[in-house]
């Protein structure tokens, strides 16, 4: 389509825009590209100070999907605007995140010892330092997405439970299990 003819006209633009309403102003500020028709832009600016309209953008929270527990829970409406249910919502989102990260993390170490045959006492002992790694990731990560201060505690303890129930399970007894055998060696390879 082509462009009527006072579009190319840039004092023709600014007195059709003075014409617009505010929301027919605010539709062409929000549609309007602004790398595209940069000097088309800039009148809709101008205009837009000068009847004082500030355009309200929307808030998009999940947009760039950052770790933000707290904006999360300010997106959910009446919910997040409420005092006390924001806060049992953040609590609980807190700790899923944590129980949720912290169990991802260790869910390769539980697989480990199922697939593997023999499990010598060297690899045993780096199991055990992932399941260390596998709780202060989960925890961290929780912490990172918002949960700092008392919050925090939440993060240990979603975390922790699942560390606990991580040591419920047989894969963590046959880690366990082969630690304490003793390394098989014989009287050394060299022949002595």
């Amino acid at each position: 389509m082509i462009a009527p003819r006072w579009w190319f006209d840039l004092k023709q633009y600014q007195a059709h825009l003075q014409r617009y309403s505010d929301e027919e102003l605010l539709d062409v500020y929000f549609h309007i590209h602004p790398i595209r028709y940069r000097a088309h832009y800039l009148c809709v600016l101008r205009e837009l100070r000068r009847r004082g309209i500030k355009p309200q953008i929307a808030c998009r929270p999940f947009a760039d999907v950052r770790w933000a527990l707290p904006q999360w829970v300010s997106a959910l409406g009446w919910l997040g605007r409420s005092p006390i249910g924001s806060r049992a919502l953040f609590g609980l989102l807190t700790l899923a995140l944590s129980f949720l990260l912290t169990g991802l993390f260790l869910t390769p170490l539980w697989l480990v010892p199922k697939l593997i045959r023999y499990l010598d006492p060297f690899t045993a002992l780096i199991l055990l330092m992932g399941m260390v790694w596998a709780w202060g990731l989960g925890v961290g990560l929780t912490g990172r997405a918002g949960a700092r201060g008392g919050w925090f505690l939440l993060a240990i303890l979603g975390g922790s439970a699942s560390l606990w129930l991580f040591l419920q399970t047989q894969a963590f007894a046959r880690i366990v299990e082969a630690v304490r055998q003793p390394l098989h060696g014989g009287g050394g390879g060299w022949g002595l």
